[in-house]
């Protein structure tokens, strides 16, 4: 699983250094660049029309989480949905940040570094009411993320006092804590080494830590190069990891045409890979720069959402709040939020079942 080969690494908001600046923004209002090559194509309001599709600007970090959105600009989902996705790989500037300059009109990312950002807004005096919204559940890590030991440590319980890497504030720290949490442990019970998970991947196949929280390729080449043991994965903890849609508040609330449709774009891609994944992995083997077989072998790591499971995630008395406010309280616990924030407010459930 050559994670490595398509850059994997999913930080979170560390880059808010213009934070000041976006909260003006943000009082000025939310433009959106799709919404204009909408009026340019020529008042766009039905996907029946036949006018030039409208171009939808995208980031995306490239892994197998992302092999829908690949799946759907190959067998161009998009353009029957009359829209045109651009995918563009993340920058140095958090997805957030884009989708509040305008640089991207619609983003996919982790809901712990989406979290993060919002609350560095929040915390910096913007409304939370103004801030983007999620508005559809793409993918969950599945085993493609896990804690990788020494051969000596054969579950987390043994992990206590031990080094163990996970990247502070990050969503390798969020994911150490749930992990321990199932030995009735805390990070306090370990010995924390901040890193990242792939510096963290690395210390451990050196043999500098005990453990590392990382994810493939790393998993994999720690059980190799140490004989250890992979003793916990996100396929033991259910939507811990997870890329959520996210779009501006102003897209969220007027609910243009090219959003609905490029939604509908993604569920049709979901549907293609789940049904046929031989083919989904022969189209997007390039774009992931892996040979199909190892698609076919990563995939099993990740969940793809379906329209069924955002409505059942997202709807009324749904599981992301809960996950939300767990995420929110791990982040207050440690001091990197100052207080708790209403998750609520973050979800828009219009486009369900649409």
């Amino acid at each position: 699983m050559n994670r490595n080969k398509f850059s994997f690494m999913k930080t979170g908001a560390t880059m808010l250094l213009s934070i000041v600046m976006l909260s003006g923004l943000l009082a000025c209002g939310n433009t959106n660049s799709a919404g204009s090559a909408t009026n340019a194509a020529g008042d766009n309001n039905s996907s029946s029309t036949k006018t030039s599709p409208v171009t939808v600007k995208t980031a995306y970090a490239p892994f197998i989480g992302g092999i829908g959105i690949y799946a759907l600009d190959d067998k161009k989902f998009d353009l029957d949905h009359n829209v045109d996705l651009q995918i563009g790989a993340f920058g140095a500037t958090s997805p957030l940040m884009s989708v509040m300059t305008g640089d991207v009109d619609i983003a996919f990312t982790t809901l712990q570094s989406y979290l993060v950002s919002v609350n560095a807004l929040i915390e910096e005096g913007s409304d939370i009411s103004t801030l983007p919204k999620i508005v559809y559940l793409h993918n969950a890590s599945t085993g493609a993320d896990g804690i990788v030991a020494d051969a000596s440590i054969k579950s987390v319980a043994d992990l206590k006092g031990k080094s163990v890497t996970a990247q502070y504030g990050e969503v390798t720290h969020y994911m150490l804590a749930k992990a321990l949490a199932t030995a009735g442990m805390t990070v306090d019970d370990v010995n924390l080494v901040d890193m990242g998970p792939g510096k963290g991947g690395a210390a451990f196949v050196a043999g500098s830590v005990d453990a590392a929280t990382t994810f493939e390729p790393y998993l994999s080449q720690g059980t190799t190069a140490r004989n250890g043991n992979i003793i916990i994965s996100t396929a033991d903890m259910e939507n811990t990891i997870l890329d959520v849609v996210v779009v501006s508040a102003k897209n969220a609330k007027e609910k243009p045409e090219w959003l609905l449709n490029t939604l509908k774009a993604v569920e049709d891609a979901t549907k293609y890979v789940n049904s046929d994944l031989d083919a989904a992995a022969e189209l997007t083997a390039g774009d992931l720069q892996v040979s199909a077989e190892e698609v076919k072998a990563m995939y099993p790591t990740v969940h793809l959402y379906t329209m069924a499971d955002n409505i059942k995630g997202m709807g009324e008395g749904g599981w992301i709040y809960d996950t939300m406010k767990d995420v929110v309280d791990f982040y207050t616990s440690i001091g990197t939020f100052k207080k708790p924030f209403d998750v609520k407010q973050l979800v828009s459930t219009d486009f369900l079942s649409k």
